[in-house]
């Protein structure tokens, strides 16, 4: 096996495609994020909001579906080995994994900021989203350089980029799973720590990593306690439970089919990540355990976006607010709203797909490349002397 799996790619591919999705929405038809009928520009919206049709735009569950991917991905090789030197290795290149392509995407951001192409605050009176403008962040390097490579990734920061609000969560997200590894994982003891870990997440976004740790260990520790229920009926039960969960709404649930999911209105419990990471975790054991998902998902098309897909998560948001912005505001004064948003769509698309390709090609990749072979120097004085203990042993072996 391979170090990426490509139906996972394939899945992360299409979740960051939603994102994309999701903050057109969130620019041009604020109403499905907001509620207020005052803001509505089309019929759909009210209906949208609150029915499983906001899967096409629900950009949290999507980025639930990257945590628990995260927690899967980030731990499969050691349950599958038990050997703790990928952990090392990981542990060892996640923080540039993460903050070099996050770090200039701040930097795309903050250009926008320098040259004054950010036009998402002129189209606002027109799109009535209250979204915050990324554009009047400071101008100051000294404070793009400290959000980019501190904040983005130890305080949830996102002032110059929103969508790397996540950055803070798939760090440590990510070094939770390190020392789970590396201090229970050959235990099993280990379930019970999964336990304490899911109580004490439980309402958090770590949930996600938690849950996809745990998939992670019972597919690859020995057998593969998927198999009991690898029914087809069984998958189509846990894939629309996980699509009904992952669809639960931005807005208020009285009234709607989710109305049944809250037990205690007003208890504070955050209900709204809880069931996104619940549906992610059901569809991604749905498709471990289809065949048919696994082809889908492993095809040219979702491959090649699971490859752009960090990319294109880190761009877009500021292509919107610039070039799509611009756009828009150039269209409304020639055509009518909803004419205008839809060839804005149409143009811009393709604008963020060429922008990530670009970034996936001469940062991500190129991060990628470098990572590895650094990490592989770094470790390469254990790699040595675990050959040597190899070959010490097979000659005492040998000998006797």
């Amino acid at each position: 096996m391979t170090s990426k799996i490509a139906y996972l790619d394939g899945l992360r591919g299409l979740a960051a495609c939603v994102v994309v999705v999701s903050h057109y929405f969130q620019v041009f038809a604020p109403s499905v994020f907001e509620g207020r009928a005052e803001i509505e520009h089309f019929a759909f919206e009210r209906y949208a909001a609150v029915t499983p049709i906001n899967l096409l735009f629900n950009g949290n569950f999507s980025v639930c579906l990257f945590f628990v991917l995260s927690g899967f991905v980030l731990s499969y090789r050691y349950f599958r080995t038990k050997d703790s030197l990928p952990v090392y290795s990981s542990a060892l290149r996640r923080y540039f994994r993460l903050a070099v392509p996050a770090v200039l995407s701040v930097v795309l951001a903050y250009l926008v900021i320098v040259f004054g192409f950010g036009y998402y605050d002129d189209i606002r009176g027109m799109t009535l989203s209250s979204m915050p403008d990324p554009s009047i962040a400071s101008a100051s390097f000294l404070v793009m350089i400290q959000e980019a490579f501190y904040h983005t990734f130890f305080t949830y920061g996102m002032t110059y980029n929103p969508v790397l609000w996540t950055m803070t969560y798939e760090l440590f997200g990510s070094f939770l799973i390190f020392a789970f590894l590396l201090l229970v994982g050959r235990f099993k003891l280990r379930f019970l720590v999964y336990l304490v870990l899911g109580w004490v997440f439980i309402d958090s976004y770590y949930l996600g990593f938690v849950l996809g740790m745990l998939l992670s260990d019972l597919v690859y520790s020995g057998r593969n306690w998927l198999d009991l229920i690898r029914r087809p009926w069984v998958n189509f039960l846990l894939l629309i439970a996980g699509l009904y969960l992952g669809s639960f709404p931005y807005l208020g649930v009285e009234g709607t089919i989710y109305a049944l999911l809250v037990w205690q209105p007003g208890s504070g419990f955050a209900y709204f990540p809880f069931y996104h990471v619940i549906g992610s975790f059901l569809i991604l054991i749905a498709l471990l355990n289809s065949p048919w998902l696994k082809a889908l998902f492993s095809r040219t098309l979702f491959s090649y976006l699971g490859k752009i897909s960090f990319s294109l998560y880190l761009v877009h948001f500021t292509i919107l607010c610039s070039f799509g912005s611009f756009l828009f505001l150039q269209l409304q004064l020639l055509l009518p709203y909803s004419i205008s948003v839809v060839l804005t769509i149409l143009i811009t698309t393709p604008v963020i797909f060429a922008c990530a390709h670009l970034f996936y090609r001469w940062v991500d990749a190129s991060t990628l490349a470098v990572l590895a072979r650094w990490s592989k120097r770094m470790l390469l004085p254990i790699t040595n002397r675990r050959k040597e203990r190899l070959r010490a042993g097979v000659e005492e072996r040998l000998g006797q």
